[in-house]
């Protein structure tokens, strides 16, 4: 869709460093019935103070360390800036292919402007309460209202290519394993050689001097690694949920290299080096693959949404 998988691949990683800290064990489940409760519900978390405007034309995305890295500390002041589409996904933990679904109708400006957004929050938040401080903010300034349900489907499984094999370039995450909340204007840029080697923490990534690209991933699932990569100009892995077929619960660590498939300014899209897309990568490299099928699709509806109101 246009203004969601763009033309540049940047913008594409952005919404790629989003879903992998949205995830971790998202699965659709057959709706339940609903029970009456006089449980008291509390108030939702929210910001201290929130500014949104919107970005001149020509804005990139600006998406903060807690994003790309669940466990990055926040406290304080926090800046962002990011289509609204992008924030409705990273708060209601979407799938890209949900996300498409999503707002495959909405205004353009849901899926094209950028908005600067300005939050404090009071002491340290965990990630989960973001999202639902995220979600309050949405509400009360884009009069956002959303609802959701579940149906069977055509889903996309990842299955081990090998049974009880992962690939050479994936491994199990150790508890305790020093890595580093990549800073922001280190962001993309690939590490100098001449300093010593630092894995990153979360979602990161930068082009090889051969041009491929190079994505790293740490302490996650399989199947959610698999579901950060969905969005990276694969036609058909971003328009059916990706659920998990390997029975692997465990979290592991991922290096991956590629050559993008589409809409990188920095590759000839007619090269052929030998070098692997993104399909080829994740079989060779992480051991899975993809098996159509049938399973619980969660559908995000979105049933009203305004620009948001002044500061």
């Amino acid at each position: 869709m246009n203004g969601m998988t763009g033309k540049g691949t940047a913008a594409t990683l952005l919404l790629v460093a989003c879903a992998i800290c949205s995830l971790h064990g998202q699965v659709p489940q057959p709706a339940q019935p609903q029970q009456e409760t006089t449980t008291p519900t509390a108030a939702p978390l929210a910001f201290e103070t929130v500014s949104i405007k919107p970005a001149p034309p020509g804005s990139i995305p600006f998406i903060p360390a807690f994003i790309r890295d669940k466990t990055a500390p926040v406290y304080g002041l926090q800046t962002m800036a990011g289509a609204v589409w992008l924030t409705i996904s990273w708060a209601y933990r979407l799938q890209i292919s949900e996300a498409k679904a999503a707002f495959e109708k909405q205004p353009g400006w849901v899926k094209k402007q950028i908005y600067r957004v300005t939050f404090r929050v009071e002491g340290q938040p965990t990630n989960e309460q973001l999202r639902e401080m995220f979600r309050t903010m949405l509400a009360d300034r884009f009069a956002l209202e959303i609802h959701e349900f579940t149906k069977e489907g055509a889903v996309n499984k990842v299955v081990l290519s090998k049974p009880g094999l992962l690939g050479p370039k994936i491994h199990p995450h150790t508890e305790g394993t020093n890595c580093s909340t990549q800073g922001d204007a280190s962001v993309g840029k690939a590490p100098d050689p001449s300093t010593p080697s630092v894995t990153n923490c979360g979602f990161s990534w930068y082009y090889t001097s051969g041009g491929l690209l190079h994505v790293g991933i740490t302490n996650t699932t399989v199947v959610d690694g698999v579901r950060a990569l969905a969005g990276i100009g694969v036609p058909g892995l971003d328009t059916k949920p990706i659920v998990d077929g390997t029975g692997l619960t465990g979290k592991y660590d991922l290096t991956l290299e590629f050559r993008p498939d589409s809409g990188s300014p920095r590759v000839d899209p007619g090269a052929d080096d030998g070098a692997p897309t993104l399909i080829q990568a994740v079989a060779q490299q992480l051991g899975v693959r993809l098996e159509s099928g049938t399973g619980p699709v969660r559908i995000v509806l979105i049933d009203h949404i305004s620009e948001p109101t002044p500061d």
